[in-house]
């Protein structure tokens, strides 16, 4: 199998040197398990290849390598071959310090509607592995008192150019028409911008300054977010979690995740063990790369 591992399709700066030296263990971990891997570190070029592997999916800016990305993702539909994407880790929240000890890899999308997980022959020692690494148990289901708005990246292509303040409004006004429960907004870590224009629209909603967001899910009765990763974090840490994409299923969370905000007073509590299994399907730590033993199980399972 040829696999081309594109460098440059990250962005150019220093800051950025862990998503290069993540690649590069890629590349060595799948010539270790046998196949032929070429490294690009040209911005311009796109080669053939069975699997093209990008950090990082494309976005709404038009970046030299955010374009490359576009560019190889194209190629890889027009050839029926498929592009494997690395992605944040949904596991990240149990540990803030080391965000990179996992990190989510799909194929030829980044969303359950688009992408594929490797959730084919599940192995439940992947979700044993992952508790272990990150010494966690199951959360059974509970609740505190607030209702818990976790926002996304302003504008962000996962909201399909939403503005965020729009999405907390029409929220807010569907949440109030329902309940009386006090809300709390945790703005997203990438757009602490809106914070001043959310205290000015509603200066009787307090907006949470705690870092880790398990200290706001020890005091929410729901956490609500329009399609991203808090909703993942809420249902592990025992929390209902609402989403309100009209595509619900384009969520990390979708079948375990709350869809009308109707509902808020009496949110689903489904049995969590299939979605703790999926999830561990298609996370690997950096230390499973170089020798092969991610991308063997990945390969394993490809379709």
């Amino acid at each position: 199998m040829k696999i081309a591992v594109y460098l440059s399709a990250v962005p150019a700066k220093s800051k950025n040197e862990f998503k290069r030296n993540l690649l590069a263990k890629f590349a060595l971990g799948a010539r270790v398990a046998g196949d032929d891997v070429l490294i690009i570190d040209d911005v311009n070029r796109v080669a053939a290849a069975d699997i093209a592997v990008l950090q990082g999916w494309i976005g709404m800016k038009q970046a030299p390598h955010l374009q490359q990305r576009q560019r190889v993702i194209e190629q890889q539909k027009s050839q029926n071959k498929h592009t494997l994407v690395i992605d944040s880790n949904l596991f990240g929240f149990l540990d803030p310090n080391d965000r990179d000890k996992y990190l989510r890899y799909s194929l030829d999308g980044i969303f359950p509607t688009t992408g594929y997980y490797f959730d084919r022959n599940i192995d439940p020692s992947r979700w044993q592995e992952i508790c272990a690494r990150y010494q966690f148990q199951e959360h059974p289901w509970r609740q505190g008192t607030n209702i818990l708005i976790c926002l996304q990246r302003d504008g962000g292509w996962s909201m399909d150019g939403l503005p965020v303040i729009d999405w907390l409004h029409a929220t807010i006004q569907s949440i109030v028409a329902v309940t009386d429960r006090p809300i709390v907004i945790r703005a997203h870590p990438g757009s602490l911008k809106v914070v001043p224009e959310i205290r000015r629209r509603w200066p009787g909603i307090p907006v949470s300054d705690l870092a880790d967001i398990r200290q706001d899910l020890d005091r929410a009765w729901c956490a609500v977010t329009y399609n991203s990763s808090p909703a993942v974090a809420s249902i592990l840490w025992g929390v209902p979690a609402f989403v309100t994409d009209p595509d619900s299923r384009r969520s990390q969370a979708w079948g375990y995740a709350n869809t009308d905000l109707v509902g808020v007073e009496r949110p689903q509590l489904p049995d969590r063990q299939a979605f703790y299994h999926r999830l561990a399907q298609c996370h690997f730590a950096t230390d499973q790369l170089e020798t092969g033993d991610a991308w063997r199980f990945m390969r394993a399972r490809l379709p």
